[in-house]
């Protein structure tokens, strides 16, 4: 079969970037050499020298731009790069008046861009006050910050007057929908409002010091045909899941987001290795991977993981195949059950610790997403309650604190009757960030009481509109709100934690 012209094309740029990166000076890793007064600090990748520019792309191509961005993982603060280069810029990590120079790691290549992107990682020390990318060592742009600034945990660093992020904001299922037959959303600011709730979540009602996104990033069953041209547009692929449609659906539109604060990332249905798992372990999984995916064994249970923001502990569980779609695509489904108890014993018994600690699930363990003839809950997920309810404890950690989720595509606060013999932690979903939205066909004052899984509700408030989630650290307690996607607070969602319960909202 012929090679298609823009194949060709893409080759030949390819060539040419990896001709231009190499021409500079390669320092290795472990070596520490001074900076010659250029950035004036002193590191282990001092060596590079300015980077020529890069071959222009040819018209209607996709920009070539790197994107910068920090992130949670077990252990602390990585800051990751994904560039069409074929090297590593330099990281320069300030401490105090010291700035220091890392080469970064290099974890995988471009294939073919913006199919692939190169991704580069450094794990960044908990006193470091200040990192950016050395513009001047790669040879595309970066984004979201043209200087290269990336933002840092505030709450390690010394004379830090908290201990934890004073204010995170959540997200989830924000990617715009196009199936494979149908009518696609709007892909643009108008039909698709994510990137009003990123710029809105960015700066109210303050800067956040950290994002939660509770997963489900690409929506897409085919590219294009909006935005463009990095998913869709002129010599991409034809796969809906590359590193392009990442960029259309993810990293353009939470561009000022990705700028004000790290991230935790957390894998969603549309993240199984059906789907846009092989973007998900690339990119954004806490331990990147080219292999999680594949033949004959795709990872669809990833272990928990426990993620600390100071002394926050935040418990990561892969839920992304308990999906209630009659065939979650990959997912092994008799494994389901055994896999998931597994999971919540690990979460019990190893991972959760004194402080405060939420459990981060894609798919709720419980919510109400609808309302039966006789006036009973409809609920979500009998396969991850049933799993807790196996685990060795019968429930989830008294230490828990709250369970974050997505999947649903609205906002919901749900809690359960403090005195029943089942302690129940309250569940916050938050898929209401872009993706359409699901209908609300209840009344929520109508079902408080009634029974969810055997246990009577306490406080129930579902809000069909686009948005984002806040938790505040009041000092004494966690509060909670919900904003619209202008950054206007919902009436009702001003909450603070009392127990397990949310009383007393206005």
């Amino acid at each position: 079969m012929k090679k298609p012209r823009h194949a060709a094309r893409w080759g030949l740029i390819a060539g040419l970037l990896v001709a231009a990166v190499l021409t500079s000076a390669t320092v290795s890793p472990d070596q520490a050499v001074e900076d010659g007064g250029r950035s004036g600090g002193r590191g282990d990748g001092g060596g590079y020298g300015p980077t020529p520019p890069p071959t222009p792309p040819p018209p209607g191509a996709p920009p070539q731009e790197a994107w910068a961005w920090t992130q949670l993982i077990p252990g602390g603060a990585q800051v990751r790069v994904a560039t069409p280069a074929a090297t590593c810029p330099i990281l320069v990590v300030t401490t105090g008046a010291q700035a220091v120079r890392h080469q970064m790691v290099l974890e995988s290549t471009v294939a073919l861009y913006p199919a692939t992107a190169t991704v580069c990682t450094r794990r960044v020390a908990a006193t470091a006050t200040a990192a950016r990318i050395d513009v001047s060592t790669s040879p595309v742009p970066v984004r979201p910050n043209a200087s290269g600034t990336v933002p840092l945990p505030n709450w390690t660093q010394p004379g830090s007057p908290t201990r934890r992020p004073a204010n995170i904001a959540l997200i989830g299922d924000t990617g715009c929908r196009i199936p494979a037959t149908g009518t696609p959303q709007a892909c643009t600011p108008q039909g698709w409002p994510f990137q009003r709730v990123a710029t809105s979540a960015a700066a109210e009602p303050v800067p956040p010091n950290l994002v939660v996104h509770l997963g489900d990033y690409i929506y897409r069953s085919r590219p294009g045909p909006t935005p463009s041209p990095f998913c869709g547009g002129p010599g991409t692929s034809p796969s809906m899941h590359t590193w392009g449609c990442l960029v259309a659906d993810f990293f353009l539109p939470a561009a000022r987001l990705l700028e004000q604060a790290p991230f935790v990332f957390v894998r969603g249905n549309h993240e199984t290795c059906g789907r846009s798992g092989e973007v998900w372990f690339r990119y954004l999984a806490p331990t990147p991977s080219l292999t999680a995916c594949g033949a004959p064994n795709p990872e669809d249970f990833s272990r928990p993981v426990r993620i600390d923001a100071g002394t926050l502990g935040l418990l990561l569980v892969d839920t992304s195949c308990a999906s209630d779609e009659a065939n979650p695509p990959s997912c092994a489904l008799a494994q389901r059950p055994a896999r998931y108890t597994a999971q919540f014993n690990e979460v019990n018994n190893s991972l959760v610790r004194d402080g405060d600690n939420f459990l981060l699930s894609h798919t709720p363990i419980w919510a109400v997403r609808g309302e039966t003839a006789a006036g009973n809950p409809v609920w979500i997920d009998e396969i991850l309650s049933d799993a807790v309810a196996a685990t060795s404890l019968g429930i989830l950690d008294r230490r828990i604190d709250l369970v974050l989720a997505g999947h649903i595509h609205l906002y919901q606060l749900l809690t359960f009757d403090a005195s029943a013999q089942f302690h129940r932690p309250p569940v916050v979903t938050v898929g209401a960030s872009g993706t359409e939205l699901d209908p609300k066909t209840w009344q929520d004052s109508a079902l408080i009481g009634k029974l969810l899984d055997a246990v009577a509700i306490g406080e129930l408030i579902t809000v069909d509109r686009f948005g984002y989630g806040v938790l505040r650290d009041t000092g004494t307690t966690w509060n909670l709100r919900f904003f619209n996607q202008f950054g206007t607070r919902v009436p009702g969602t001003n909450c603070n934690l009392v127990g397990a319960r949310f009383p007393n909202c206005v």
